[in-house]
This record gives structure tokens, sequence and C-alpha cells, in this order.
């Protein structure tokens, strides 16, 4: 069985990877946004509905992400709270 002090380093380590994770979304929602931008741009002189649907695509994709950042925030809080819990 791990002691409270190696179980309090693997929380460390999960929640420090979650930081790396949720940084890497973010950088992934910039993306997202300025691919929606050159989308949004050509949608402007074509209304064909291709263009229509890959808008959505990237805007459902965007709403995907921020949950996903959202989700692995709420993982690492929760660590943090076991952690303290731990003492």
């Amino acid at each position: 069985m791990a002691s409270i002090e190696q179980v309090k380093a693997a929380l460390i380590q999960a929640t420090e990877q979650g930081d790396v994770v949720v940084n890497q979304i973010r950088a992934s929602l910039d993306q997202t946004e300025q691919a929606l931008v050159r989308l949004r741009a050509v949608a402007a002189g074509s209304g064909h509905p291709a263009i229509t649907e890959a808008i959505g695509r990237a805007e459902q994709s965007k709403q995907r992400l921020v949950e996903a950042m959202t989700l692995i925030q709420g993982s690492s809080e929760a660590a943090r709270t076991y952690m303290g819990v731990l003492g």
C-alpha cells in the first residue's frame, strides 16, 4: 500500500499534468478560433452549404474543447481537495 506522501506526490503529478493539458487545450482553442476567422471570411463570399457545415463543425469543436478544459480543471481541483483531506 502506498504511503500518504506517495499518494500526495502522485496527485501533485496528476494536477501538474492537468495544467499542461489545459495549456494545450488553450492553444487548440486559439488555433480553432483562427480557423473559424478564415472560414467566416470565405463564407462571406459564398453561400455554399459545405462552408456552413465547416463553420458549424469548427464551432462544435471549440465548444467541446471548452468542455474538456472545464472537466480537466475540475479533475485537478478535486485532486487538490483530496490532497487537503490527506493533510
